[in-house]
């Protein structure tokens, strides 16, 4: 095993502002991948901000070296008070945040349980519970965004993603993300300058969604002058043609 260059790639990363990597890199070093992934999440302003890092192994001097990594600023996800199909969905979502779901996917956890002792599957039947909800609410075009959104909120550190799928429709609007390639002869991003420039991201996305929303008011508000300004001429226009009927049948009369 290269702890040299286990070394160089923990000062690398503390250089960065990852801390405290060394010893994830050797558990998975030791296996001898080709390819790997560590992941950190760290907390600026009060915001959450995801790293993975990815690394790969040099084929020349089979040293690993860091690739690249993304860095992904989460929004909160807030959730009205709704209905959906008879299903309270903020009472929906109190019965997620109280499941531990890293421990409820861990699906190589060793639990003695038994039948008639209903504290042994309790959580498990409160797990049915949810599930069932959140089937019945993905029936409705609402129900399926509410869904995903909570999923993503409450799964998206679990082991969901590995064994499921990956919940990206809503994940791509509620984060702003960005990767940032890493080179052994530059320095590289550093997790500050990531985390401003993700800042800059999700500034830009907020002006453009005022900026949409500025001109879809203002078509609807053309569409409804231009709908006055018609309607107004068609009556005229029946007006001026009534008039010429009434005019011709007293000539004809007469």
């Amino acid at each position: 095993m290269n702890i040299g260059n286990i070394s160089a790639l923990a000062e690398q990363l503390q250089s960065l502002g990852f801390e405290d990597l060394g010893y994830s890199l050797l558990k998975r070093i030791c296996f001898k991948p080709e390819k790997f992934m560590l992941s950190q999440k760290l907390e600026k302003n009060g915001e959450q901000v995801s790293f993975q890092l990815v690394f790969e192994r040099n084929g020349k001097q089979g040293n690993y070296v860091l690739v690249y990594y993304d860095a992904i600023l989460q929004r909160d996800i807030s959730l009205t008070d709704i209905t959906i199909t008879g299903i309270n969905i903020s009472e929906l979502e109190k019965q997620m945040a109280a499941i531990d779901w890293k421990k409820a996917f861990d699906f190589a956890e060793k639990k003695r349980w038994d039948a008639n002792v209903k504290a042994s599957w309790e959580t498990e039947q409160k797990i049915e519970i949810i599930i069932s909800n959140l089937v019945e609410i993905e029936l409705t075009d609402e129900g399926k965004s509410v869904a995903a959104a909570l999923k993503l909120k409450y799964w998206a550190d679990a082991a969901y993603v590995e064994v499921f799928d990956i919940i990206n429709p809503i994940k791509n609007k509620a984060e702003v993300s960005q990767r940032f390639y890493c080179s052994e002869t530059q320095p590289g991003i550093s997790v500050d300058e990531a985390y401003r420039f993700l800042q800059n991201r999700k500034l830009e996305k907020q002006m453009q969604a005022r900026r949409k929303q500025a001109d879809n008011q203002n078509e609807g508000e053309q569409v409804d002058d231009n709908s006055s300004s018609s309607g107004s001429g068609l009556l005229k226009k029946r007006r001026i043609n009534g008039g010429a009927r009434t005019k011709k049948q007293k000539t004809t009369n007469s």
